[in-house]
């Protein structure tokens, strides 16, 4: 039986119209043009929900900048989904910078139930250090502008935000920023590959600090996604969130001339899979290179196998693995995991009790 999978999309590769100096996928395009061709667009769309054995299909768009793609692409895109529905449920989310989010689009997600997914760094002054346009101008009042859109057209949407040297000892200002524009759903993803990488001490104080503004009068309110993810472990709840998960590979992506890769953080010709122009889309995914790069994920070290927050955990993204100090194979914030996990236990325990008691 063919197992459940998601597809995310990168209708518009990596073209974009921001310059961030920490970005990983600038240099990984595979085409001059702008946007997915309609011909690998319908493909997609009627592949993956022809293919897929789950009654709710996820479209997750992604890029680069995916509006760039323009409106009338995506217009065109929900238009296909319920032309191939053939009955199931369509979700929709979109992750933008927001510089093109007018009236028109907001009214577009709007109309069409979009989970839209914000990126912004923190307030003006930490935002505007490593967000810059193609000028090398700040983007940050582009940015609320758009936010701002969203809530007075009444449009779901989560924030984004990178942790990078500029506001990694500034959890608590970010936090309180963030909660303050509006935002309910809130990510917090470490700065990793790059000359700016942060330190796993300093990412584990960074959720502690994040941790210590949202536990008192935040629960049930806001929604930080590694903390949700690390209370659903602790409360024996399997993750969601591949980095957490015992294994991977069922979380692929196709590129905007219809390679399927094995992976967001894999987008290399060591994990190009094919392309649906040429393969059936259930060929490519269930290729043996990516069902190996599923269950190479539980590939762990003794340490890993015998460490009390392995199931928080699970190893934690491959791309992440470095090598230790004694030849294994082991995240590079693991620590901050432990540091973080030992601090939020204590707490954990307290809103399980509650629940229970509800």
């Amino acid at each position: 039986m063919q197992r459940p999978f998601y597809l995310m999309a990168k209708p518009s590769a990596a073209h974009c119209n921001m310059c961030c100096e920490y970005c990983f996928y600038s240099g990984t395009n595979h085409s001059n043009s702008i946007r997915m061709s309609d011909q690998v667009l319908e493909k997609y769309i009627k592949d993956y929900i022809s293919s897929n054995p789950q009654r709710q299909i996820s479209f997750i768009w992604q890029g680069g900048e995916p509006t760039l793609c323009g409106l009338d692409f995506f217009k065109k895109a929900v238009a296909l989904e319920q032309k191939y529905a053939n009955g199931k449920k369509i979700y929709n989310s979109l992750q933008t910078n927001g510089l093109l989010i007018n009236q028109e689009w907001c009214d577009f997600f709007k109309e069409h139930d979009f989970l839209v997914g914000i990126s912004i760094d923190g307030p003006q002054e930490i935002h505007d250090k490593r967000r810059k346009d193609h000028h090398g101008k700040g983007t940050f009042s582009q940015v609320i502008n758009s936010i701002n859109r969203l809530i007075q057209t009444e449009v779901e949407f989560n924030t984004l935000t990178v942790i990078n040297k500029a506001n990694i000892h500034k959890g608590a200002d970010v936090y309180a920023f963030l909660k303050e524009i509006g935002s309910k759903q809130m990510q917090f993803i470490p700065l990793t590959g790059v000359e700016e990488t942060i330190t796993s001490a300093d990412y584990g104080r960074f959720m502690i600090d994040i941790f210590n503004s949202w536990y008192p009068q935040d629960i049930g309110k806001i929604f930080i996604q590694h903390i949700e993810q690390w209370f659903m472990a602790y409360a024996n709840i399997s993750p969601t969130l591949c980095i957490f998960r015992p294994y991977c590979g069922d979380q692929l992506i196709i590129e905007q001339n219809g390679d399927i890769f094995s992976c967001d953080h894999f987008v290399d010709q060591e994990h190009r899979l094919g392309n649906i122009r040429e393969e059936p889309l259930l060929s490519l995914i269930n290729k043996l290179p990516q069902v190996q790069f599923g269950l190479s994920k539980a590939a762990l070290p003794a340490c890993c196998r015998t460490c009390s927050f392995l199931k928080y955990c699970n190893g934690g993204c491959p791309k992440h693995r470095i090598t230790n100090e004694n030849g294994e194979k082991v995240n590079q914030f693991c620590d901050a995991y432990k540091q973080a996990l030992t601090y939020m236990l204590p707490y954990f325990a307290k809103i399980y009790q509650n629940l229970a008691a509800k």
